[in-house]
């Protein structure tokens, strides 16, 4: 809500992949910032690509994707910094946003997880990243999960209740198998448990439990829109 986009990405799209008008966009993005009080131009954005790539931003990433696509940081779906006034962005519309914080050595990061992802361990695949680069120690991470579709709305097909099944031990928590060959699927509690799994302390995980179907007076819901529609964002900065 808030934004300037017509349908039917109407109102706030904060991305430009999506086949909305670009001045739009950059519009949406600048109202966005103005709200956190934080510059448009700083934000450092990825072409995310449902894969399980980390990239460490930089100051001198500074801006990147902030108000265009051309300068985003190429296929990456999680971005994760240690830097100061540097805010990170990342882009959904029924897929999972992960936001990570480590008040101890002060780092933060942001993923997006959709199956695909999901399955890669994206999520764990960070937290095991921000304990490389910075010392991270997972039981002092705090976790985000945020709305996403939800197992209510989310049905999956064979192959991928068979790819859940081979890679996650507690699979039958994540799947409500049906008769027809096809599964209702759980995201959120898939990426809950792979950070337990990685040592992060349930207590310091909040799990939205909001489902992006079911309130497309407030998300953008791309399962539930013919694939046309625009895109949530999750920021995060150290300050």
């Amino acid at each position: 809500m808030g934004g300037v986009s017509e349908k039917p990405y109407d109102t706030l799209n904060l991305a430009f992949h999506t086949g909305d008008d670009y001045r739009a966009v950059q519009v949406n993005r600048e109202r966005f910032t103005q709200a956190l009080g934080i510059p448009a131009q700083d934000l450092v954005a990825a072409n995310q690509v449902h894969g399980a790539n980390i990239c460490r931003i930089e100051i001198t990433d500074k801006g990147k994707g902030a108000l265009d696509q051309q300068t985003v940081i190429e296929a990456t779906d999680s971005l994760m910094t240690n830097t100061k006034g540097v805010p990170l962005i990342a882009f959904f519309a029924d897929c999972v946003p992960v936001m990570f914080l480590d008040p101890q050595k002060k780092a933060i990061a942001i993923t997006h997880a959709g199956w695909k992802g999901t399955v890669l361990k994206i999520g764990a695949k960070t937290v095991r990243k921000m304990a490389f680069e910075y010392g991270s120690n997972p039981k002092d991470l705090l976790v985000i999960i945020g709305p996403a579709i939800g197992p209510c709305h989310y049905e999956v097909d064979g192959p991928v209740i068979e790819v859940f099944q081979n890679n996650f031990v507690e699979w039958k928590r994540l799947l409500e198998i049906k008769e027809d060959n096809k599964a209702q699927l759980n995201l959120g509690e898939a990426n809950r448990i792979q950070l337990l799994e990685e040592g992060v302390l349930a207590e310091n995980i909040t799990l939205a439990n909001i489902c992006t179907a079911c309130h497309q007076d407030l998300f953008y819901s791309h399962r539930y829109s013919d694939g046309k529609t625009g895109r949530l964002a999750g920021a995060i900065m150290l300050v």
